[in-house]
């Protein structure tokens, strides 16, 4: 993407925080690790675990979330198909523009309109995160964060289990060779 394109996806994200101003405070809570939930509990939620357990809900005006579609909803509800989603928004706007971390180019985001209370963070980040508000992950985020944070430490175990495992297996065999060089 283009400056220009960065300028303008810039001026788009600072409108939409600057609608919600309570999005920026707990994005920055995020960042700072002061709130319940961490990046990397948000990544894992995202890449692997919506994709293993076939993530969706629904989702209304008010971003009140639904597992199951009641019949008596009133307005506009949106389904979301988590992992979907998410590959759709990395396929729209590549890492660089859409990431979780803070990777690339890193800008200074005010939080407060006085101006003295900011976060270092990139473009990416922040549409990452107006993606995430937008469909209320955080929410669903909190509301199953014991079987999310359950089965993210069950996998990463499981994973250095099974790297010990290849490292013990590893054996020196005594054989004899003959080299020919003609």
């Amino acid at each position: 993407m283009s400056d220009f394109g960065q300028n303008l996806l810039l001026s788009s994200l600072t409108e939409f925080y600057n609608k919600t101003p309570k999005h920026k405070v707990v994005l920055k809570e995020i960042i700072e690790g002061k709130h319940k939930l961490s990046l990397r509990i948000i990544e894992w939620l995202v890449t692997h675990f919506a994709k293993s357990h076939n993530i969706y809900y629904w989702v209304d005006e008010e971003k009140n979330i639904y597992s199951v579609l009641p019949d008596d909803v009133k307005g506009n509800v949106k389904k979301i198909n988590l992992y979907q989603d998410y590959r759709a928004q990395l396929k729209s706007y590549s890492k660089f523009n859409f990431d979780s971390f803070r990777r690339h180019n890193r800008i200074t985001f005010f939080v407060n309109t006085e101006r003295t209370e900011y976060i270092e963070t990139t473009i990416g980040q922040l549409n990452f995160f107006r993606w995430i508000f937008n469909n209320s992950i955080i929410n669903y985020a909190i509301d199953n964060y014991d079987v999310i944070y359950k089965k993210m430490i069950d996998n990463n175990t499981c994973k250095v289990k099974n790297k010990v495992n290849i490292l013990h297996n590893h054996d020196i065999i005594k054989t004899r060779c003959l080299l020919r060089f003609d």
